[in-house]
């Protein structure tokens, strides 16, 4: 039920609910005062060392603390609710188990697994689970290498199919050609080149009529003349 739009989970539960806020209360109270140094002027600095912050009075100094540092507050006050969930688990008829450890050896290593069972605990051996796991990968991953053969198998001989067929055109341009001229080879256009019937070169070099030019004259360093 709700009451002045206060949700009342039972009385208990209540009265635990207000002990811990007016603990959480006296807990600022305190982490202010620990962490405030009054000069003797009246103001206040920051007692946190990478701050150091210097404020007009203590008032100032509290709005900066719960601002600025509210990471070290909330770890202060969750000190608070220890004892409390302590007493609350040990009261507890059924009390949760934390997770097991289970070592699956070299590949898997250590998997956590839930306990279950009140009377006699047990916790599951993951490990059968995690080997079908693997070996269903396993062969996913052959299946799929094996398509993949497959395919560059099949593109493979396609490649060698057309490759056979241009030659054998080539080879029937070539007979014809033969046949209708005896010279077809050198009716062939002027930048064709045949790589199987290369013609060799020669380039005769003449040196008697070269103009060498004379080699350019020294020039002369002028000697300084001693004072």
């Amino acid at each position: 039920s709700e009451t002045s739009g206060i949700l009342i989970v039972d009385e208990s539960t209540d009265k635990l609910a207000m002990e811990v806020e007016e603990e959480e209360k006296k807990c600022v109270k305190q982490w202010v005062e620990a962490h405030c140094l009054v000069d003797g002027d009246g103001r206040a600095r920051c007692s946190f060392h990478f701050c150091r912050k210097l404020f007009k009075d203590k008032k100032f100094l509290h709005k900066h603390l719960v601002k600025k540092h509210p990471e070290y507050l909330h770890a202060e006050q969750a000190k608070i609710h220890d004892k409390y969930m302590m007493n609350s688990w040990e009261e507890e008829t059924v009390r949760p188990i934390p997770q097991a450890i289970v070592d699956c050896g070299q590949h898997h290593g250590y998997v956590p697994v839930c306990v279950v069972g009140a009377a006699e605990p047990i916790a599951p051996d993951p490990e059968p689970q995690l080997h079908a796991k693997a070996e269903e990968r396993r062969l996913r991953l052959e299946e799929e290498r094996r398509a993949y053969d497959e395919e560059q198998r099949l593109a493979f001989e396609e490649s060698q199919r057309h490759n056979q067929n241009d030659r054998g055109r080539d080879d029937d341009n070539d007979d014809g050609g033969e046949d209708e001229d005896a010279g077809g080879a050198d009716n062939r256009p002027a930048r064709f080149v045949d790589v199987d019937d290369m013609k060799e070169e020669k380039v005769q070099l003449d040196f008697e009529n070269l103009d060498i030019p004379p080699p350019p004259k020294k020039k002369k360093k002028k000697k300084k003349k001693l004072a």
